[in-house]
């Protein structure tokens, strides 16, 4: 994979979308000249520009990872608030390592790398830094392996991990695609998390992804009662 192909996925999402570059470059508050230069990988998305990308309903999980979820799960949890979501996330995490180390086979195999590093998701909001932090220290790196390996010098990496400089479109890219790191981890975007968690339960298998879906969903209902309870 390349950042090539995120870049055709943007102009498909545009297109599934039915916006032009103009409507496009309005919604992110940059010019169409700049924007046309972004889809032929002359520049960059700042870190604001995917987030209003986000907001206008385009779905940055496709452009950044190739998934696209059915709606079959995505529906419930699109309801859900972010933390919420993490929360979920966390769970089926757990559940799909559990069945890889249960489990041989390529199919689990191929979902584990899909949630082999989202520990520093949760890690990094048990500290001050964010996930440039937590995959470090998950990884146990050195800043300056870690920056070797995203391409940016040691005084970046440290802005990065202490939210002084936020990430661009390449470095959302380069985070999925090495360590399969979602952009809504990155963008703290609730609907893209909701595609997140809908597109594992997917790829499960279906008997597993339905029983961990009914739990997730009954937990969520027992969390709803024990709220109004203490009303």
């Amino acid at each position: 994979m390349s950042y090539e192909n995120a870049l055709q996925r943007l102009r498909d999402e545009r297109g599934r979308m039915s916006v032009t570059q103009e409507q496009m470059s309005r919604f992110i508050h940059i010019s169409q000249s700049y924007y046309s230069k972004v889809e032929r990988g002359e520049r960059l998305l700042a870190y604001y520009e995917l987030k209003s990308m986000c907001e206008h309903g385009m779905d940055v999980h496709f452009i950044f990872t190739g998934q696209r979820c059915s709606g079959r799960y995505k529906d419930f949890f699109v309801k859900l608030e972010y933390a919420e979501l993490l929360g979920h996330l966390n769970i089926l995490s757990a559940v799909v390592k559990y069945f890889y180390v249960t489990r041989a086979g390529a199919h689990w195999e191929s979902l584990y790398r899909q949630v082999a590093y989202l520990g520093c998701v949760e890690e990094y909001r048990k500290t001050e830094g964010n996930v440039f932090y937590g995959l470090r220290k998950q990884l146990d790196w050195p800043q300056q392996k870690m920056a070797g390996k995203l391409g940016v010098d040691v005084k970046k990496l440290r802005a990065l991990e202490n939210s002084k400089t936020l990430p661009d479109s390449e470095l959302v890219y380069k985070l999925y695609d090495m360590y399969c790191i979602p952009p809504a981890a990155v963008l703290k975007d609730a609907e893209g998390m909701a595609n997140v968690i809908g597109c594992l339960l997917e790829m499960m298998e279906k008997d597993k992804g339905e029983f961990v879906f009914r739990f997730l969903r009954e937990l969520h209902a027992a969390a709803l009662l024990s709220a109004s309870a203490r009303i």
